[in-house]
């Protein structure tokens, strides 16, 4: 039993820095494809405008899903992952966007609750 809540331990952390990951890589490509891209129109610059913001956004939910709430960090990557998934028609930085958000989330549900106790 000791050594099943020590995997379960291990796991989380596991699925938190796999999370972490995703989202730092998704949205870096996410912003490094939208500041590179061409298109001088004001539609074409508001687009990939909010593509920046969104792959920012992504890496601060990948921050979020390794240092606080999984869940809430898991949920603003899912969200941000549909949208870039809509927007980018669904290039590989936005699934792996998503992929870090349905991770986050699956390491929220198999976390223990004393989790305050042992965060890092």
């Amino acid at each position: 039993m000791f050594a099943f809540r020590i995997a379960r331990r291990a796991f989380v952390k596991l699925f938190g820095i796999v999370g972490f990951l995703l989202a730092l890589v998704g949205g870096a490509l996410i912003g490094y494809s939208a500041l590179t891209s061409g298109g001088l129109s004001p539609i074409s610059i508001f687009l990939r405008l909010f593509e920046a913001l969104l792959g920012l956004a992504a890496i601060i939910a990948g921050v979020i899903i390794y240092t606080g709430p999984m869940r809430f960090g898991g949920f603003l990557a899912v969200i941000g992952g549909i949208i870039l998934l809509l927007i980018t028609s669904f290039a590989t930085p936005a699934i792996l966007v998503f992929v870090a958000g349905i991770i986050g989330l699956i390491g929220a549900a198999i976390k223990p609750p004393w989790w305050k106790f042992w965060k890092r």
